[in-house]
């Protein structure tokens, strides 16, 4: 968990754990603290307490760190435990908030980020190193055709969903050196709970169960690009290759309903 780190990283990891450790025992009302009883409201009640005490940004970020590492931890015992071979992984947690331009929420950008990109890496940073020694496994994540270009009213969406489609490509020949299968699913419009934040038309909006049929075939033939529908495909494949000022041109006919 803390392999190579300084010896002051280790004395800080190892605090900021006796630190969340005595706030569950005293929030629970209980002596000792085991790991089945550490649950979402937990973890709320203590980002609440770090908040009151007003603890420095730095401070927090740093205290949830730990929190994460130590559980990746536990879990990647688990799975490595449990399940001697993995086939294959799926990410498809996503967020979603629609939000003006000029109304700029910090807590809305660093959410987006942090369950699209940043959820996506904790879960390889366990699973990579897994498939590499196997010597196998297949990746894929959930993504956006919102990743393939800006459009209005998703500054936030749009390049959290763009830093997984290049995310992907980074890591796809050293991927493929490590027989290590890729896909990267770039789903339009589908009907959804995210999806029914929406106030504008969609168009080619598709069944949840047709979408899964979609990536599931494409995950069978172990697709790299699973795009669809290909209508949306075909037009956001045309304005990536455009030249900026007809992209920004045609983004704006097609959007002016948003």
């Amino acid at each position: 968990m803390v392999k190579n780190s300084s010896p002051h990283t280790i004395r800080n990891y190892c605090l900021d754990l006796e630190l969340f450790q005595e706030f569950a025992c005293e929030f629970l009302e209980k002596d000792r603290l085991q790991i089945k009883e550490i649950d979402k409201r937990l973890i709320r009640g203590y980002l609440a307490a770090l908040n009151e005490e007003q603890k420095k940004r730095r401070t927090v970020l740093r205290r949830l760190s730990s929190l994460r590492s130590f559980f990746s931890h536990l879990i990647k015992e688990k799975i490595i435990k449990e399940f001697k071979i993995i086939d294959l992984a799926v990410y498809c947690s996503g967020y979603y908030e629609p939000h003006n331009t000029f109304d700029i929420k910090l807590d809305l950008f660093e959410k987006t980020f942090a369950v699209n990109f940043f959820g996506m890496i904790n879960c390889f940073s366990i699973l990579l190193p897994h498939f590499k020694s196997q010597k196998s496994g297949h990746l894929a994540a959930i993504s956006s055709l919102a990743g393939f270009g800006g459009l209005p009213n998703s500054s936030s969406y749009g390049p959290s969903k763009a830093a997984m489609i290049n995310y992907f490509e980074s890591i796809k020949i050293d991927c493929d050196k490590n027989n290590i299968s890729l896909s990267i699913i770039n789903p339009g419009f589908v009907k959804s709970r995210l999806t029914e934040k929406n106030t504008f038309d969609m168009p080619f909006i598709m069944e949840a169960d047709k979408a899964a049929e979609i990536i599931f075939e494409g995950l069978l033939s172990k697709k790299y690009d699973i795009t669809f529908p290909i209508q949306m495909k075909i037009i956001f494949k045309i304005l990536q290759i455009l030249p900026r000022p007809i992209y920004f041109l045609l983004v704006k006919i097609l959007t002016k309903n948003i």
